[in-house]
């Protein structure tokens, strides 16, 4: 049974159980900066989406059905027309992520009795899971009610299906992945890559990290780095000048290379 509290939101949709859960408090955190930046209004008014542009990414949100409407067809197909893009838009993909997240802080309410750490382990899972599945799923096929087939592909991804990176996969991607996204692309790595699935393990590898003890800081700004978005950009948001937003950036890629060598030393042991 859904804990009360869920239902009750603050400014902008937020549920005030994500306060109690890290990595949902940082995608929020995240979600704030991106409605800040202007550039991304307007690469999201060049959509073609139906009705008036939008003035706030908000609005995203609730014209695909956040306000309870997910069922509403006018609803169901505005959402439809995004997650279309997602397969290959990071930022379509990245709002479809937050307008599943309440119903995925729902989800993890559910499953926190079954699963080690309890809500905040059952988000991280979650969410390890749903942008690999956002970015695959098959809208041509399954055009309609599209946020509940989401859910019910990431609840099954999540915890149906054994989806954790092993310490050594884990280790090979932050080399390839998060150390060398500094300066580069990470959504248009090398052709080695699938960008899809790459894009999925190092959403997985930012809960693992986040889970070994990388603080929320650190996880922000990797996603960062992960987002493309520029020391410049960063700075901007965090209100601090662009030497230290690159400090920052160092200083958490460092950690969390430190934290990988140390599981990779542990899983050599082991």
């Amino acid at each position: 049974m859904v804990r009360p509290d869920l239902h009750t939101v603050s400014r902008g949709g937020r549920p005030t159980i994500s306060g109690r859960i890290p990595v949902a408090h940082a995608i929020y955190v995240e979600w704030s900066a991106m409605c800040a930046n202007r550039r991304l209004l307007r690469e999201v008014n060049g959509w073609g989406l139906p009705g008036l542009p939008i003035g706030h990414l908000d609005e995203l949100l609730i014209r695909s059905g956040l306000d309870g409407r997910s069922e509403d067809d006018d609803s169901d197909h505005y959402l439809a027309l995004i997650q279309k893009r997602a397969a290959t838009d990071e930022l379509a993909a990245r709002v479809m992520l937050q307008r599943l997240m309440p119903a995925m802080l729902s989800v993890a309410t559910k499953r926190a009795p079954i699963t080690d750490n309890g809500t905040i382990g059952a988000f991280e899972m979650l969410v390890s899971s749903a942008w690999v599945v956002i970015r695959r799923y098959p809208i041509d096929r399954r055009p309609v009610h599209v946020a509940g087939n989401l859910m019910r592909d990431i609840e099954y991804a999540a915890f149906v299906r054994d989806k954790r990176l092993k310490s050594a996969t884990i280790e090979a991607v932050v080399g390839d992945k998060v150390l060398d996204l500094a300066g580069a692309n990470h959504a248009r790595a090398n052709g080695d890559h699938d960008p899809v699935a790459a894009v999925g393990e190092v959403e997985a590898l930012l809960n693992d990290l986040a889970r070994a003890g990388l603080s929320v800081a650190d996880i922000q700004m990797l996603r960062s780095v992960m987002n493309d978005v520029t020391s410049a950009e960063a700075a901007e948001e965090l209100r601090i000048n662009a030497r230290s937003a690159r400090n920052r950036r160092a200083s958490a890629l460092k950690r969390a290379r430190d934290i990988l060598t140390i599981s990779a030393e542990v899983a050599d042991c082991s």
